[in-house]
């Protein structure tokens, strides 16, 4: 399982259960996974990644963040906390 933050969104990669050699899930359940998954990246995209708040995309640094406005005026333009 892998939860981290690429292109100023969620990135979740996650499996039903171990994996074996031959596959050992249904289409069913990978089906589930990544349409939960889809759900969670795209609500991603409109919280602040800071404090949960409403926020919106950020191209102003070298790295792209979902901050609200509050948060905004907290990050330095190397993407850390000033």
């Amino acid at each position: 399982m892998a939860v981290k933050q690429k292109w100023a969104v969620l990135a979740f990669q996650a499996f039903p259960r171990l994996r074996k050699r031959g596959g050992n899930w249904t289409s069913e359940e990978m089906d589930r996974l990544d349409a939960l998954v889809a759900e969670f990246t795209a609500a991603s995209e409109h919280v602040c990644e800071r404090c949960g708040a409403a926020g919106t995309l950020r191209e102003t640094r070298r790295i792209e963040l979902t901050l609200c406005d509050a948060c905004e005026s907290l990050v330095g333009t190397d993407g850390r906390l000033r």
